[in-house]
């Protein structure tokens, strides 16, 4: 299965990137690197996703791309979040 949720990346003061969702509450992800962050943001998300889909097996509604207001130091980002299959080594 596959989700696809909007986020912000932005460079921290320290150097270190960050990705936040929108739409998954406390749900992000940090690297030294925008790889890095986006790949830790992708991971993240995935146990988010799991432990909703287990606790209330309902999902948040996905904001759309006109509606994000973004500060001049952010950048949005399309997530695609695939998740595993059961069974699967991750």
């Amino acid at each position: 299965m596959t989700f696809y949720y909007p986020a912000k990346i932005k460079k921290k003061s320290d150097g270190n990137y960050r990705v936040e969702y929108f739409d998954l509450d406390q749900c992000y992800g940090e690297g030294p690197t925008e790889d890095e962050a986006l790949a830790d943001a992708r991971l993240n998300a995935i146990d988010w996703i799991q432990l909703e889909l287990s606790d209330t097996n309902d999902l948040p509604a996905v904001t759309h791309r006109d509606d994000v207001v973004l500060a001049p130091d952010e950048r949005f980002v399309e997530m695609m979040i695939i998740m595993p299959r059961e069974g699967w080594d991750e």
